[in-house]
C-alpha cells in the first residue's frame, strides 16, 4: 500500500485567543464527531470514482479521502479550501515545514508528536521472506493498550491530536479520528489507503523526496534496510541477545532455537541480526510488536501474541542492531497484499501442518551500556556443575543487589539454544590447542557453553513487568520454550499428537489451574518420554531469575512463583533441574526450596572476578587510569595508584558488580577525578552513586521537578510503557498548561541513562535497585530525589479514563488499581468534594468502563482476585451476580465459593449477591463450597441464608457433596446446622428420624461409602445414628452394596459390624456378594461369606455367573469351594461356563470344567458353550473340543457351531472346526454366502476331501466331492474366468484364487473320470480347465492324457509337447514325467497300436495337484 506521511497542522498566529477551552474536549463531543464521519465514493478533486488503480482511495493529511493521482500531483484539497473560513492550513505532504514553538504552548491543543530521528537503528540486511514484517499495511496497526470490544469502536477516544482552533463543530478533522482508529482500535480496521505511519517515538515518518523514495523502494524490494551509525548511540539501548539467524537455520525444522526466539517458524523469523549489543532475551515473534494488555489471556502485552499487532515503528527493530537514522517510506499496494495473502492461504490449504498455539513471554533485560564486559565466574560454573550432578533438584543462587545474578542467567541463555552465542565451538577449540594456552575469556565462554547446552527454558521475573511475575504466564511460557528446545523435540511432537494437552496448556487453562496445567501438560509428558527413551539421559535445566521480584506482585489469593516451585519440587523429575536466583535479603521466601545454595556475596572468588572486571575496564578505557592518578606530591606510579583505588572500591562494593561498574563509569566520564589517596569524592554505596548521578544531572530542584512526573509514571506502571503512553500520562497531571512534545522529549532525554528502551519500544529502568532507590530510602540515606508514586498512579489513571475510554475488562481493572494506589481524594471529605471520595472513585470507573460487571468476571480476577479493586468495581455499578464463562457459566459467588476465597465471598454478599443462583449443573454456591471442603465459606454462606436443602440436577444436596468428597468437618458442620446442634460429638434427633430431619443424609452415607471415606461413614452411623440398611431413592444402592461395588473392604466391614444385612439387595436386585464377585474383590467376598451371605445371591443375580462373566477365576474357585452350583443359570438360561465362553475367559473356563461344569449345557436358545465361544479365540474352542464338546449340536435356530463361526467371520475358529471334521450343511453355505474368504475355505475343504478319497482309491466318492464343489463355484466364476452377475459378486482381489480353485477342481474331476473309464467327460473337463488357465502345463498334460485315453495318440502328441514347453525347467520331476508321456505317445504312434501297453503307474499325474487354500 502506498503510504503518505502526515504532518502537523499549524494554526494562525492571530487565532490563539479564539481557541476553545478544554471544557469542550469531552467524551461526548469526540463520540459525536466520530459517529458523523462518513466515507465518499468519489474523489473531491477530480470527481472521479475511486478504483483499485491510480484512482485508488488514500487519506490525505487533512483526513479527507482523495485519489492517488490528485495527491501525487500535490493538488490542494478542495474540501479544506471550502471549509477553511479564514484559517491558514499548512498541508505539506512530502517536506516538513517549521512549526511555531509558541503554538505548542497552548493548553487548548494536544499537539501531534513530531518525528524524532531514531538513535537505536542500525543497518541490518533483511531477507525477502521477512521483509513483510517490517513493512505492513496500516490494516495491521493495532492498539498498544490491549484488546477492545467491537461495539465500542465508534465511541473510542484516541491518544492523538486535539483540535487546533475554530468552532466546536469544525475543530475536529478526519486526521484525528483516523489516527484514533490506527492507534487505539484493536479490532477495527484502518480505512484502506490510510497513509499514516508513526515512528518509534510517536511522531510521524516524513515522506522523502521522489528520488529518495524510489531508492528506498528499491532497497525495500531487495530486502535491505540501510542505515549509518552517526556517532555514539545516545539512545537508551537494551541489553539484547537475539541470535543472528544463520542462513542454514532457515531450512531447519520448527523446533530449533530460532523458533524460541521468534515464537513462530524459522521460515518466518530467520533474519540476520546485528551483533553490537549484549543481547535481548526475547522469546518473541519478530513479525511485529504491540502494546497489548499485559494480563489478557488472549493477548499478553509482552508475549509473542502481543508482539504481532503493533504500529509500524515497532516493527522496524529486531535486535540491538536496529536501523539507525532510517526514514524509510513504507508504501505497499493493497492489491499486492491481498494477492500475497490469498496465495499463502491457498498454500496452507494444500499443505496443512499442525501448529503449536503456545507462545512464550517476551523478556528483555535492560542495560544502559551497549558494550558490557562479563568477567570471571569460572568458579561459579564449576560449583554449579557439581551441584547439578548431585541428587539436588536445583540450585539457588543468592546475592545482594548488583552482584550479577541476572547477568549470570543472561549469559547462560546467551550460550544456550535460545541465544546468539549458541554456536560457540568450545570442544573444537580444546582439540586444536592446549587448554593451558587458552585465553581466560575463551575458557569462560567454553564453560558457559557446556553448561548452557542443557538449558531447555528460562524465565525472568521483573517487578516492573507484571506479566513476568504471574504463575499462569510462567507455566504457559515454559511449555512454549520446552517445545522449542532442540533436545526436547519429542516433547513438541508429543503435544502435537495430543490436542487435549495443548488445550490444557492454553493461557486460559494455565491461569485458571496452573497446578493442573504444569503437571498434566509439562511434568507427566516429560516423565513418559524419558521413560520411553525419547529424551536423552543427561540433565536439563530451567532458568528462573529474580524470584524475589515476583513477590512485588503477590496476589491476594494464590501462589507466587517461589511458592509454586516449592509446591511442585517433589513432583518434578530428578533430571529436570531448576537454577533460580534471589536476593540475599529475601532468602526467607525460598526456605521451602530444597535446592543447593550458592552465594555471590563478598568472597575471595568474587573479589577476583571484580578485579578481573576492573582490569578489563581500565585496559579498554585508559582515561580511567588517568583520572585515578593521585597528586599527593609523592612519587608514585600510575599503576600503583590504580591498584590502591581498585582495592578500595572492591572493599566498598561488597561483591557488587553494579557498584564497581557505576564507579568506573563516573571515572571514565571524568565525573569523578581522584586527586588524593583518601578517596573522599568516591561514593561508598549504590544509593550515593545514584544521588551523585542525579545531582550531576539535576543540579536544582526545578530541574528535577521537570522529570519527576516522568519517573513517577514509569514507577507506577504495571508494565513497561511506550513513549506515547508516558507522554499522555504526564500531560494528564497538568492542569493549567500542556507540555509540548519537544519539551517532553527534551526532558525525557535527560533520563536516557536511567530509562532503557526495549525492542517493543517500551521503557524500563536500567536496574531494579535504582527503581527501589527512587521509591524508598533507608533511615541514614538522603530523601532527596524521592518520587511520589501517587502522582504516577494518578497520571496513568487519568490517561486511561480520559483518553482510552471506554475501557475493556482488563483496562478497567488496571484503572481501578491505579485509582486506589493514587489515593486521589485523601484527606478530603464531602464538604470539600460534594461527594465522598469512594463515590467519586466509583464514578470515575463507571464513566470510563465499557462494562464494569465484565471487569469483575475477568478470568484473572476470578482465579487470582484483587479484593480492593473488586470492591471498587462493585461500587461503580458492577453486578455481584455477574455470570462467568467458567465452571458451567457459574455466577461470581459460585466461583469464589468453589475456590474458597472467603474475602471475595464476603464482598459479594455485602453487595447483595443472590445465594441461590446456580451454574448449568444446578450447583449453588453452598454446594460448590461443600464440594471443595471450604467450611469457612460454607459457614459464611449459611449465615447469610443459603439453603441447606438445595439440590442440583443430580439431586445432590450440599451435605452429599461434602460426604462424597471426604470433607468430614464440613459434614459435621452441615449436620449441626440442620439438626440445630453444633456439638460434633453428639446430635440429638429428639426422637425423630434423621433422614426426615436432614434431607440427603442417606444419599450422603451412600456417597461416602462408595468413595471410601471411612471416617464420614462411621460418623454418620455412630453420631448421626443413621440405619446402615436402606436403599437410597436417588442412587438405588444400599451402603453395603455401594461399598462392595467400589471394593472398599474396610467400609464394608464397618457396616457389617454395625448391623448391615449381608444379603440385602439394591434396586437392581444385586446382593453385596454379587457386586463384590463381579468386581473381583476376593477378600471382600470371603468377608461376606463369613458374615452369612448367600453364595447363590439370595434371590438376585448369581454371584458365580457374574464372577465368571468378568473372568475372576480366583473368585469363581472360591465360590465353588463354598458350594456354588457350577451349572446355575440366569434368567436367559446361560450357565457360568456359557458366560465365560461368551467373553473368552479361558482361565475361568478351565476352572469351571475342572469343577464339573456341564460342557454341553444349552441356554434358553439352545446354544451350547461351544456355540457361544465361536466369537472368541481358537484356543478356547480347542480346549472345549478336547474336553468333549459336541461339534454338530444344533441350536433352536438350526445353527451349528461352524455356522455361528462363519456368521461371526472368525476365520481361526472356522479353520479349527474344519480341521476337527465339521460337516458342511446347507446352513453352512447360506451363512458363507457373500463372504468370499469363507467360500474359499469351504470349497478348499471339499477339494481336500476329494483328494483324500482319490488317494484311498475311491474315485467315485471323490468325483462326487468335486462335482459338489463345482456346483458351488460355478455361480461365482464362469468358465472364462470372469465373475458372474450375481447379487454378491466376488471381489476382484479374490478372483484369481477362485479361478485357481476351479481349475484344480476340473483337473481332479477329469482324473476321476479317466479312472472311471469316462474319457469323453474327462476331455471336456480338461478343455474347460484349459480355457481358465491356457498357459498351465497341468491343463495341457490333462488334455494329452484324456485324448490318449480315447486312443488318439496323434492328437495327444501336440498337447504333450506343449505341456513340456510350459513346464518349468526347474521342476525336474515334472519334466521327466512329461518326456516319458511324450515318449509313450510316440511309441504308440509308431507301433500303430490303440491299446495302452506297458506299466504307466510310475508316471506322475500332474492333474492331481490341487490348490489347498490357506
Amino acid at each position: 500500500m502506498n503510504a503518505k506521511k502526515l504532518e502537523c497542522f499549524d494554526g494562525d498566529d492571530d487565532s490563539v485567543g479564539d481557541k476553545p477551552s478544554l471544557s469542550f474536549l469531552d467524551l461526548a463531543a469526540i463520540r459525536q464527531l466520530l459517529d458523523s464521519e462518513t466515507g465518499a465514493t468519489t474523489c473531491p478533486s477530480c470527481n472521479m470514482p475511486f478504483d483499485k488503480g491510480k484512482k485508488r482511495k488514500l487519506i490525505d493529511t487533512c483526513g479527507h479521502e482523495r485519489c492517488y493521482s490528485c495527491m501525487f500531483r500535490n493538488e490542494a484539497c478542495p474540501l479544506c479550501a471550502r471549509n477553511s473560513q479564514g484559517r491558514r492550513q499548512v498541508m505539506e505532504r512530502y517536506t516538513p515545514s517549521p512549526q511555531r514553538q509558541d503554538d505548542w504552548q497552548s493548553p487548548m491543543r494536544l499537539p501531534k508528536p513530531p518525528k524524532q530521528p531514531s538513535n537505536l537503528a542500525q543497518s541490518c540486511p533483511t531477507p525477502p521472506h521477512t521483509r513483510r514484517r517490517f513493512f505492513l499495511s496500516p490494516k495491521s496497526l493495532r492498539s498498544p493498550f490491549g484488546q477492545r470490544a467491537r461495539h465500542s469502536h465508534d465511541n473510542h477516544v484516541p491518544l492523538s491530536g486535539l483540535p487546533e482552533e475554530g468552532p466546536r463543530s469544525a475543530a475536529w478533522h478526519s486526521l484525528v479520528f483516523n489516527k484514533i482508529r490506527s492507534l487505539w482500535s484493536t479490532h477495527s480496521s484502518v480505512p484502506q489507503g490510510l497513509n499514516q505511519l508513526t515512528d518509534d517515538e510517536g511522531g510521524h515518518v516524513k515522506q522523502p523526496g521522489y528520488e529518495s523514495r524510489r531508492q528506498n523502494d528499491l532497497y525495500m524490494r531487495l530486502g535491505l534496510l540501510l542505515g549509518e551509525r552517526r556517532g555514539r548511540n545516545k539512545a537508551r539501548d537494551s541489553c539484547t541477545s537475539l541470535a543472528s539467524l544463520d542462513a542454514h537455520t532457515i531450512a531447519s525444522h520448527n523446533t530449533s532455537p530460532v523458533s524460541t526466539l521468534t515464537g513462530s517458524s524459522e521460515v518466518d523469523a530467520a533474519t540476520p541480526l546485528g551483533r553490537d549489543s549484549l543481547g535481548s532475551l526475547a522469546s518473541m515473534s519478530l513479525s511485529a510488536a504491540s502494546n497489548c494488555s499485559s494480563s489478557s489471556p488472549g493477548s499478553r502485552r509482552h508475549s509473542v501474541n502481543a508482539l504481532q499487532s503493533g504500529r509500524s515503528e515497532e516493527l522496524t527493530r529486531m535486535s540491538s542492531g536496529f536501523f539507525k537514522g532510517r526514514k524509510t517510506a513504507a508504501r505497499r499496494s493493497a492489491r499486492v497484499s491481498s494477492k500475497q495473502s490469498s496465495t499463502s492461504s491457498e498454500l496452507k490449504k494444500v499443505h496443512p501442518t499442525p501448529q503449536l498455539t503456545l507462545r512464550p513471554l517476551f523478556f528483555e533485560v535492560p542495560s544502559s551500556d551497549s558494550h558490557a564486559y562479563y568477567a570471571g565466574r569460572q568458579w561459579l560454573i564449576r560449583d554449579m556443575e557439581k551441584a547439578l550432578e548431585s541428587s539436588s533438584s536445583g540450585i539457588l543462587v543468592s546475592g545482594c543487589p548488583g552482584t550479577g545474578k541476572t547477568a549470570l542467567i543472561l549469559q547462560l541463555v546467551e550460550y544456550s539454544c535460545f541465544g546468539r552465542k549458541r554456536n560457540y565451538e568450545y570442544e573444537e577449540l580444546r582439540e586444536q590447542s592446549d587448554i593451558r594456552e587458552m585465553l581466560p575469556e575463551e575458557m569462560t565462554a567454553g564453560m558457559f557453553t557446556h553448561l548452557a547446552s542443557h538449558v531447555v527454558a528460562y524465565h525472568f521475573c521483573q517487578a516492573d513487568n507484571n506479566s513476568t511475575c504471574l504463575v499462569g504466564e510462567l507455566v504457559h511460557s515454559l511449555a512454549a520454550q520446552l517445545c522449542q528446545a532442540p533436545r526436547l523435540q519429542s516433547y513438541r511432537e508429543y503435544l502435537l499428537s495430543e490436542p487435549h494437552l495443548l488445550a490444557c496448556l492454553s493461557l486460559k487453562e494455565c491461569i485458571s489451574d496452573p497446578d493442573l496445567a504444569f503437571m498434566r501438560g509439562i511434568i507427566e509428558p516429560l516423565v513418559i518420554l524419558r521413560r520411553n527413551g525419547s529424551i536423552d539421559t543427561s540433565n536439563s535445566i530451567i532458568l528462573v531469575d529474580g524470584l524475589c521480584e515476583a513477590e512485588y506482585h503477590r496476589p491476594d489469593h494464590g501462589h507466587t512463583i517461589a511458592s509454586f516451585l516449592a509446591r511442585h519440587v517433589a513432583e518434578m523429575p530428578t533430571w529436570l533441574k531448576v537454577v533460580a536466583t534471589v536476593r540475599t535479603q529475601f532468602l526467607e521466601l525460598t526456605k521451602q526450596l530444597p535446592y543447593s545454595r550458592l552465594s555471590l556475596d563478598e568472597s575471595d572468588n568474587v573479589n577476583k572476578d571484580l578485579l578481573e572486571y576492573f582490569n578489563a575496564r581500565v585496559q579498554a578505557a585508559p582515561i580511567i587510569e588517568t583520572n585515578i592518578k593521585s597528586s599527593t606530591g609523592k612519587s608514585e606510579g600510575v599503576h600503583n595508584s590504580a591498584l590502591k583505588f581498585a582495592q578500595y572500591i572492591l572493599h566498598l562494593s561488597q561483591g557488587s558488580f553494579l557498584f564497581l561498574k557505576l564507579i568506573l563509569d563516573l571515572v571514565e566520564r571524568s565525573h569523578i577525578v581522584v586527586k588524593s589517596t583518601n578517596y573522599k569524592v568516591v561514593p561508598i554505596s549504590l544509593a550515593q552513586i545514584f544521588l551523585l548521578q542525579f545531582n550531576l544531572r539535576f543540579p536544582t530542584v526545578q530541574s528535577f521537578e521537570k522529570v519527576t512526573h516522568i519517573l513517577s509514571v514509569c514507577l507506577a506502571a504495571l508494565y513497561p510503557l511506550t513513549l506515547v503512553e508516558i507522554y499522555y500520562s504526564v500531560n494528564s497531571l497538568l492542569v493549567d498548561t500542556f507540555l509540548p512534545w519537544d519539551e517532553f522529549r527534551h526532558r525525557f532525554d535527560s533520563l536516557e541513562d536511567f530509562l532503557v528502551k526495549r525492542i517493543d519500544n517500551t521503557y524500563m529502568f536500567f536496574h531494579p535497585s535504582f527503581r527501589e532507590w527512587l521509591i524508598r530510602r533507608d533511615d541514614a540515606e538522603s530523601p532527596k530525589f524521592l518520587c511520589d508514586l501517587r502522582a504516577g498512579h494518578c497520571g496513568i489513571a487519568f490517561r486511561l479514563s480520559r483518553v482510552q475510554a471506554p475501557l475493556d475488562s482488563e483496562k478497567t481493572m488496571e484503572l481501578g488499581h491505579h485509582i486506589l494506589k493514587a489515593h486521589m481524594y485523601r484527606n478530603l471529605g464531602p464538604a470539600q468534594l460534594g461527594l465522598c471520595p469512594r463515590d467519586l472513585q466509583a464514578m470515575m470507573v463507571a464513566t470510563s468502563s465499557a462494562n464494569v460487571g465484565e471487569s469483575i468476571a475477568n478470568l484473572r480476577n476470578i482465579y487470582t482476585p484483587n479484593v480492593k479493586v473488586s470492591r471498587l468495581m462493585l461500587l461503580a455499578g458492577g453486578s455481584p451476580n455477574q455470570i462467568t464463562e467458567c465452571l458451567g457459566n457459574a455466577p461470581l459467588l459460585c466461583m469464589y465459593a468453589y475456590q474458597g476465597i472467603l474475602s471475595m465471598v464476603a464482598l459479594l454478599l455485602e453487595f447483595g449477591a443472590d445465594l441461590e443462583m446456580t451454574n448449568s449443573q444446578g450447583c449453588s454456591s453452598l454446594s460448590l463450597a461443600c464440594q471443595r471442603g471450604h467450611t469457612d465459606v460454607a459457614r459464611r454462606l449459611i449465615a447469610a441464608g443459603a439453603s441447606l436443602s438445595h439440590t442440583d440436577t443430580a439431586e445432590q444436596t450440599p451435605l452429599v457433596h461434602a460426604a462424597k468428597n471426604g470433607h468430614r468437618d464440613t459434614v459435621i458442620y452441615l449436620l449441626g446446622c440442620q439438626t440445630g446442634r453444633g456439638d460434633r460429638n453428639s446430635i440429638d434427633i429428639d426422637g425423630g428420624n434423621i433422614e426426615q430431619l436432614v434431607p440427603g443424609s442417606r444419599h450422603a452415607l451412600i456417597g461416602a461409602a462408595q468413595n471410601g471415606h471411612l471416617d464420614i461413614v462411621e460418623y454418620l452411623l455412630d453420631t448421626a445414628e443413621l440405619i446402615p440398611d436402606g436403599i437410597c431413592p436417588v442412587t438405588g444402592e444400599t451402603a453395603l452394596t455401594a461399598a462392595c461395588s467400589a471394593g472398599n473392604a474396610a467400609i464394608a466391614d464397618a457396616l457389617l459390624i454395625r448391623g448391615a444385612t449381608p444379603y440385602s439387595l439394591n434396586a437392581r436386585q444385586l446382593s453385596p456378594l454379587a457386586l463384590a464377585a463381579k468386581n473381583g474383590r476376593t477378600a471382600l467376598v470371603l468377608r461376606l461369606l463369613d458374615s452369612g451371605a448367600d453364595v447363590m445371591g439370595s434371590g438376585g443375580k448369581c454371584p458365580l455367573i457374574l464372577a465368571a462373566a468378568e473372568g475372576h477365576a480366583d473368585v469363581v474357585e472360591m465360590l465353588l469351594q463354598q458350594g456354588a452350583d457350577p451349572d446355575a443359570i440366569d434368567a436367559d438360561g446361560v450357565s457360568p461356563l456359557g458366560w465365560a465362553c461368551l467373553r473368552s475367559r479361558i482361565p475361568t473356563v478351565v476352572v469351571l470344567l475342572d469343577r464339573g461344569a456341564t460342557i454341553d449345557q444349552p441356554d434358553g436358545n439352545g446354544r451350547t458353550p461351544l456355540g457361544l465361544a465361536c466369537g472368541g479365540s481358537a484356543e478356547l474352542v480347542e480346549i472345549l473340543l478336547e474336553r468333549g464338546a459336541s461339534l454338530e449340536r444344533v441350536d433352536h435356530s438350526g445353527l451349528r457351531p461352524l455356522d455361528r463361526a462363519i456368521g461371526q467371520r472368525n476365520l481361526q475358529v472356522v479353520n479349527c472346526f474344519l480341521r476337527k471334521g465339521a460337516k458342511l450343511g446347507p446352513t453352512t453355505w447360506v451363512m458363507a454366502s457373500g463372504k468370499p474368504e469363507f467360500m474359499l475355505i469351504l470349497l478348499n475343504k471339499l477339494l481336500e476331501d476329494g483328494n483324500m478319497l482319490y488317494r484311498k482309491n475311491r474315485p467315485s466318492e471323490a468325483a462326487h466331492r468335486y462335482q459338489y464343489a463345482l456346483k458351488k463355484v460355478n455361480p461365482l466364476i464362469s468358465d472364462e474366468g470372469l465373475t458372474t452377475a450375481t447379487t454378491q459378486p466376488v471381489p476382484q482381489e479374490h478372483v484369481s484364487a477362485f479361478v485357481q480353485l476351479k481349475t484344480n477342481l476340473l483337473l481332479n474331476l477329469s482324473r476321476c473320470k479317466r479312472k472311471l473309464n469316462e474319457p469323453s467327460e474327462a476331455l471336456d473337463l480338461a478343455a474347460r480347465a484349459s480355457v481358465l488357465r491356457p498357459n498351465a502345463f497341468e491343463c495341457a498334460y490333462a488334455m494329452a492324457r484324456a485324448i490318449l485315453a480315447l486312443n488318439k495318440p496323434s492328437e495327444a502328441l501336440p498337447h504333450a509337447r506343449r505341456a513340456l514347453l510350459l513346464a518349468p525347467p526347474t521342476d525336474l520331476s515334472a519334466v521327466r514325467t512329461l518326456k516319458a508321456l511324450q515318449q509313450e505317445i510316440l511309441t504308440r504312434i509308431n507301433a500303430g497300436t490303440h491299446s495302452l501297453n506297458g506299466d504307466t503307474r510310475s508316471l506322475r499325474n500332474f492333474d492331481t495337484i490341487s490348490l489347498n487354500m490357506p
